[in-house]
């Protein structure tokens, strides 16, 4: 398929999904994607303005040793609400629906889906057998990146921040990225300031394993080093030739981190 539009990214991500034997999910509007049952269970948390699919890189592999679980955070992909404020503690909400059932689980977020990875870790210990952090969000420290395009220049290095120094994006790309300042999953998120876990960090007892791309221009090592720091026997794993969403960028690197874990 060619991909020629952000709409065309998404349908193939999720068609490699299903191809996999990934079925789709939903339930009072939350929508998610699981394979078929084993004897371990992975949940992957995308991070913002995302959706499912993003793990298509790295899912289907998981699959063949574990259950995999992916998630459409509330009001990303297909998952409800479709307009209005996205709280932090809703986003919360809505996967602890798609897991209330749920057991020993590795729980692995990318960026916010990092953020939201720990919060529920932290209100729900008992649950998570491991926590992966992938380039995760959840600091008050600031991002060493603009996140809203609103010009072509601006697009470009969010661009790379995210993906690398030497990205070069399709057009349809950066026309995504332009369309976003006028409306995205980011501006609509509430409540971070609420739920920041700086101070929270020594509360979280599960082993904890942090994923980080050498060349992350958004959140730079230093914010891996505070969350290493702050989390008791957290181990760091930097990835080179990553950047801000390893698993897209360096999978087969991702996945011997996570295949190490089981």
């Amino acid at each position: 398929m060619e991909i020629e539009s952000a709409a065309d990214f998404v349908r193939m991500t999720r068609g490699v999904l299903l191809a996999a034997g990934f079925v789709r999910r939903e339930r009072d509007g939350v929508v998610w994607f699981e394979s078929a049952t084993r004897a371990r269970t992975i949940v992957l948390i995308h991070g913002v303005n995302d959706q499912a699919g993003t793990w298509f890189t790295i899912a289907p592999t998981l699959a063949r040793d574990a259950r995999v679980i992916l998630p459409d955070l509330a009001g990303h992909g297909e998952s409800e609400p479709k307009d209005g404020p996205l709280p932090i503690s809703l986003l919360v909400e809505r996967l602890h629906a798609v897991l209330a059932d749920e057991r020993d689980l590795t729980l692995a977020g990318n960026s916010l889906g990092g953020w939201i990875a720990m919060l529920y870790t932290l209100g729900h210990p008992a649950r998570v057998k491991h926590l992966v952090l992938e380039a995760s969000g959840g600091l008050s420290l600031p991002f060493a990146s603009p996140v809203i395009a609103r010009d072509r220049d601006e697009a470009m290095l969010i661009l790379r921040n995210v993906h690398g120094p030497r990205y070069q994006p399709q057009e349809w790309v950066i026309e995504a990225l332009l369309a976003r300042a006028a409306g995205s999953q980011m501006l609509r998120v509430t409540e971070t300031a609420e739920h920041v876990v700086d101070a929270r960090l020594h509360e979280i007892r599960v082993p904890t394993t942090i994923v980080w791309g050498a060349d992350d221009g958004v959140l730079p090592l230093s914010y891996a080093q505070t969350l290493q720091r702050g989390i008791a026997g957290a181990k760091l794993h930097v990835i080179e030739g990553a950047a801000h969403i390893p698993h897209m960028q360096q999978a087969e690197k991702v996945l011997a981190c996570l295949t190490s874990i089981f």
